[in-house]
């Protein structure tokens, strides 16, 4: 019996993988972004193509990281953002912009709604996939879920270098 009981506490111990929501409208990268997920060992807890229902979805899940488009099929990324700050969900969780659409004004916007990072996604997709894998792997290694100052420096990533 006394085995059993360390095996218990030792199976709590274990960490729960990254835990990623993706707001995305196109179903090919919603598709890639679950795959690179899951791939660097984090689990997608949920997707939307839409803005309502993904501040619905977000207003109960409480996931690590959020990947946003700005254009979706109704609504828009910023109206997620706006939302997230106004009713102060999910707060901890690390929001990521990853857009087509990337300019100054809806970098600073973004930022502005509480965006952490802001992707163009024709020119760095690679550094989003770098920073899902560095999260996963930090998630792995802390077992807390907690973030490195090091983490907030990859977050604050700008397109204008």
């Amino acid at each position: 019996m006394h085995a059993l009981l360390h095996l218990g506490s030792a199976m709590s111990e274990i960490s729960k993988p990254l835990q990623v929501y993706v707001v995305e409208d196109s179903p090919i990268i919603r598709r890639l972004l679950a795959s690179i997920i899951e791939a660097a060992g984090g689990e997608l807890v949920g997707s939307s193509a839409g803005a309502e229902s993904a501040i619905a979805d977000l207003s109960t899940l409480q996931p690590d990281l959020i990947l946003i488009d700005l254009r979706l099929n109704s609504g828009s990324g910023f109206d997620v953002l706006k939302a997230l700050q106004e009713r102060k969900l999910v707060s901890s969780a690390i929001k990521v912009v990853l857009t087509n659409h990337a300019n100054a004004e809806y970098e600073n916007l973004s930022l502005s709604l509480g965006a952490n990072g802001f992707f163009d996604k024709s020119s760095e997709t690679s550094q989003v996939l770098a920073l899902i894998s560095a999260l996963a792997a930090e998630r792995r290694r802390d077992g807390s879920g907690s973030r490195s100052p090091e983490c907030d420096d990859r977050e604050n990533h700008s397109t204008q270098n």
